[in-house]
């Protein structure tokens, strides 16, 4: 009994809170991170890139998104470089660029106009996979 208590906690948990991907560059004071929980963190090329996992209660996910939507970066050292993050749960996607958010879900089909905004922005289409973006689909 003790590990489906466990198992049902969790699910609770997941209910009530968004996992966010973050990339560290995206954000202009990246101390900002150290004050959300991070679940996860994986380096990119050879520790260049690190990419967060954060876990934001679901009360809490507007005030996160408008933080971290007003610490975005808009450059890499010198060079102009446009970002995104995302959140989701269930069946929300939610894709935060610099000036504008897209609520959209995990189905591709809904994807098509927050990717056409961020090639509009200069990002690779390959670099708007949006993925993880459902709790089964996390391997970090």
């Amino acid at each position: 009994m003790a590990i489906l208590d466990k198992i049902n906690d969790l699910d609770r948990l997941n209910n009530n809170s968004y996992h966010g991907i973050i990339v560290s560059l995206s954000q202009k004071d990246k101390s900002i991170l150290q004050s959300y929980e991070i679940i996860g963190e994986k380096k990119i090329l050879f520790g260049l890139f690190r990419l967060y996992k954060l876990r934001v209660s679901a009360d809490l996910i507007d005030k996160s998104i408008k933080d971290l939507q007003d610490n975005m970066s808009d450059k890499v050292l010198f060079k102009k470089q446009e970002f995104y993050f995302h959140f989701y749960r269930d069946n929300e996607l939610i894709i935060v660029y610099k000036d504008k958010i897209f609520k959209i879900s995990p189905d591709k089909s809904t994807w098509i106009d927050a990717i056409t905004y961020g090639k509009r922005l200069n990002i690779s289409e390959k670099q708007l996979d949006f993925i993880p973006n459902r709790f089964e689909d996390e391997d970090y």
